[in-house]
């Protein structure tokens, strides 16, 4: 009796199994098995590893974390997969802050003045922020350089500070740019303006470098504008045309002026469902002796293909927008490579898992070595993709199977049952 119960219940296992198609998650490389290609045109190998920059149609052909994505390496005779890293390119620090101190403070009038001293090692600078507790001013900045504190030489710079608390749109700035200069001593006087005289309560000296900045930018298109006269917002809808792409910053263009807006920002990958993706606000002033905008706005969950920008216009008029520019961190794949063979990027193969390399550990020591940046074509037909049937389970293929197999089973268990019948009643007697 067991052997028989235990033989059906491999019978219904063996059943089960024939229900379940083969997963090919963790099938081998195969170039046959991806339905897309991007070639690269080699480069230098001598670093022994390479990068290849990830452009706006990879993206949007890609899957959102690159699961899909494989580095592939190739002779003659076959092609192989290798390990790679998405990784970002390092560039330089981009401000640095030097030791400075404050010599001496005065006033007259409406008129400020301090000392800085830089000591002995100067380095170049050309950014200074004042600290100050002063409110509802603006101030006429006047900076001067010397060696020696006895001849000064005015310095070029970029001439106001000013905060706006307690009327119109709230708005404080208090540093300034300069050109790049190696003075030991720093003399910055506030003067003119409007607003009682602005007392100097610290000054921090900065250097910012000149070095290739890390963003690049994407137009966006406006693809649709609402204005709702019920919420009291102006909503425009953008796109930068691709999928994924890590679009973290937005910079709006209008002809509008003095207003000051706070602005929610959504995301989405189908225009249907919006997720919240940042918030800021927006503001231009043109008051007199003043002009300053700041028209941009974080974006702090990248890789939606449509932005959605609702501004809360209160009473005032609608705000215009006549253009807006993405920015975006540029990304790369990072490889080894060889003398003597060819590379490429194969994508499209939605039916494997994400890799797992190991040279994700060391990746930012290969940086460190300056590996070269080689060129990636747009994306192609694999022309040697061999789109395969589907998986069909067993039972799909003979209908019959399932069915002969339950009868099977019921059979054995009514065998079962009689069997076992008259020894339950015998044990009811």
């Amino acid at each position: 009796m067991r052997k028989l119960i235990r033989n059906l219940l491999c019978l219904a296992v063996a059943a089960l199994a024939l229900t379940i198609p083969d997963s090919q998650a963790f099938a081998s490389f195969n170039p046959e098995d991806w339905p897309r290609y991007c070639e690269m045109e080699t480069g230098n190998t001598s670093k022994v590893y390479a990068m290849v920059e990830i452009s706006g149609p990879l993206y949007d052909a890609s899957g959102p974390d690159f699961h899909d994505v494989r580095v592939g390496q190739s002779d003659n005779a076959k092609t192989e997969e290798i390990p790679y890293d998405i990784v970002s390119k390092p560039y330089p620090a981009k401000e640095t802050a030097l030791p400075a101190s404050l010599l001496n403070r005065g006033s007259s009038g409406k008129n400020t003045t301090a000392t800085v001293d830089l000591g002995q090692k100067v380095q170049p600078h050309n950014h200074l922020v004042i600290s100050t507790t002063g409110r509802d001013f603006i101030k006429e900045v006047t900076l001067e350089g010397s060696d020696d504190r006895h001849t000064w030489v005015k310095i070029r710079n970029s001439g106001k500070i000013a905060d706006f608390t307690s009327r119109g749109p709230a708005y404080r700035r208090t540093d300034v740019t300069y050109d790049t200069v190696d003075f030991r001593y720093l003399r910055v006087t506030l003067s003119g303006g409007t607003g009682e005289a602005v007392y100097i309560d610290g000054i921090e000296v900065l250097y910012t470098g000149e070095a290739e900045s890390p963003e690049k930018s994407v137009d966006m298109k406006i693809t649709g504008r609402e204005v709702s006269a019920q919420d009291k917002t102006s909503t425009i809808i953008i796109t930068g045309g691709f999928n994924h792409l890590p679009v973290h910053r937005v910079e709006l263009a209008t002809a509008s002026t003095n207003f000051s807006r706070p602005v929610t920002i959504y995301g989405s990958s189908n225009l249907k469902e919006w997720l919240p993706v940042g918030a800021g606000v927006l503001a231009s002033l043109d008051l007199t002796g003043f002009k300053e905008a700041h028209l941009g706005l974080p974006v702090t969950t990248e890789g939606y293909r449509y932005l959605k920008i609702i501004m809360n216009d209160g009473d005032s008029p609608t705000v215009k927008i006549t253009g807006v520019t993405g920015f975006f961190y540029p990304r790369y794949f990072l490889f080894p490579c060889q003398e003597g063979y060819n590379y490429g990027i194969y994508f499209g193969n939605v039916s494997v898992k994400a890799p797992s390399y190991d040279i994700a550990d060391f990746s930012s020591k290969v940086l460190e070595t300056g590996p070269p940046v080689w060129k990636l074509s747009s994306p192609k037909v694999n022309p040697l993709f061999q789109e395969k049937p589907e998986a069909v389970p067993e039972s799909e293929k003979h209908k019959w199977l399932l069915p002969g197999i339950l009868a099977v089973l019921v059979a054995g268990l009514a065998v079962v049952i009689a069997k076992s019948l008259p020894k339950v009643m015998k044990g009811d007697e």
